[in-house]
């Protein structure tokens, strides 16, 4: 009897870590089933160098997915192949995602909604952890607010392709209709600091309450309808507003990062998706440039762009995956700005935001740092049906 073939040889460590290096981030199940094929694949998978190979790799965190908001409460809608660490259900709104974590505003039961009145929490959907902040102490009683959760190395000293554990800002900016004032909030510090206070040019302008823009050391923040964008520079503290082209007035408008690294805006008007980019002028001043239309009646269902409740209105975006959030009447559409490929994430209509969430997810990570059995690497053939249940597990256990 012929002796049976000889099993192929093992492959080596760096050719493990280099085909594993280009798995698409977006689909973070894919590294978690080559992890567990055997006790090496896992110890290489899941080693902190290949993480951090893994983030420069691919440069670009991806959109592991949303938090939208419905009324007073949120929900974590994520991507087939991601599942956050409990809880993914809020009986509060969010109010920013960026940089791995989410910022939300915890309200008591039949409580108003006031940042004077209940306390923000920052969450980090890959771990679990969140942290209650203090109470703000302002010296005005805001009529509309605005706040947003960053990195506290923003003016590019991090990257920010891990740093979702490391200290963070929450920025707060708040109007009572005739004055201005940003505080800001520090993790090493554990304490709210008053930044910068100006007058409102306009008397009654109010901060619209939805997603902002980083831009370097500058944060974004839109008004109600207004003329202008709210400018709020943390290297300077100082709050300014930037003109928005006339073609944007008494339009829902969102700010976002254009390609370059500068200020734009996006907007719908009669079934059309209009980007704006702030260009700079020979003489020093800056301009709005129309960078971009596109016909949504093109690429959207029709019954989509009925205005039988107001019709589309861009209601996120995820700045670095240029994707576009689009709020209709059947529901919210996503548009990849660079394929146009559309694709529906969500049939509920009546959501009051979303907030795009973008991070690697590797193993290795604390969620996923499971007691796993794992047999030798000459046993994983015998596997498959017992990987397939427990990746079932880890995936699904939010």
């Amino acid at each position: 009897m012929a002796a049976p073939p000889r099993p192929p040889p093992a492959l080596m460590d760096e050719l493990v870590e280099e085909i594993a290096l280009r798995i698409p981030p977006d689909d973070p199940a894919r590294l978690l089933r080559a992890a567990l094929v055997c006790k090496r694949w896992y110890r290489v998978l899941s080693d902190p160098g290949f993480r951090r190979r893994f983030r420069e790799f691919h440069r670009t965190p991806p959109m592991l997915g949303f938090i939208r908001n419905l009324g007073p409460h949120s929900t974590f809608v994520a991507t087939p192949s991601f599942r956050p660490n409990r809880p993914a259900r809020w009986n509060c709104p969010a109010v920013d995602a960026r940089h791995g974590r989410v910022l939300l505003h915890v309200a008591a039961e039949g409580s108003g909604r006031s940042p004077l009145d209940n306390p923000f929490v920052v969450w980090d959907p890959i771990t679990g952890d969140r942290r209650e902040l203090p109470l703000l102490r302002s010296s005005i009683y805001p009529s509309s607010w605005n706040a947003a959760v960053l990195c506290a190395s923003s003016a590019g000293v991090c990257d920010h392709l891990d740093c979702h554990r490391g200290p963070f800002l929450v920025v707060f900016v708040s109007s009572n209709g005739w004055r201005i004032v940003a505080y800001v909030f520090s993790s090493e510090a554990a304490a709210w600091s008053k930044h910068a206070s100006v007058q409102l040019p306009v008397p009654g302008n109010r901060i619209s309450l939805g997603p902002s823009a980083l831009i370097g050391n500058v944060l974004y923040f839109m008004f109600f309808f207004g003329t202008s964008v709210l400018k709020y520079d943390l290297g300077a503290r100082e709050i300014s507003q930037v003109q928005l082209p006339p073609e944007c007035f008494l339009a829902r408008i969102v700010p976002m990062t254009t390609d370059d690294g500068r200020l734009g805006v996006a907007i719908v008007v009669d079934n059309r998706l209009y980007l704006w980019s702030r260009e700079s002028c020979p003489d020093g001043d800056a301009g709005w440039v129309q960078s971009r239309v596109i016909e949504l009646e093109k690429l959207l269902p029709n019954e989509a762009l009925t205005a039988l409740h107001g019709g589309v209105d861009v209601d996120g975006i995820a700045d670095g995956v240029a994707v576009i959030f689009l709020r209709t009447d059947k529901g919210v559409f996503t548009i990849d700005l660079k394929s146009c490929q559309v694709k529906k994430v969500y049939k509920d209509s009546w959501i009051s935001g979303n907030f795009p969430f973008l991070s690697f997810y590797t193993p290795g990570t604390r969620h996923w740092q499971q007691p796993l059995q794992l047999r030798d690497e000459e046993q994983a053939p015998q596997m498959p049906d017992k990987l397939k249940i427990l990746n079932c597990r880890l995936l699904h256990q939010g």
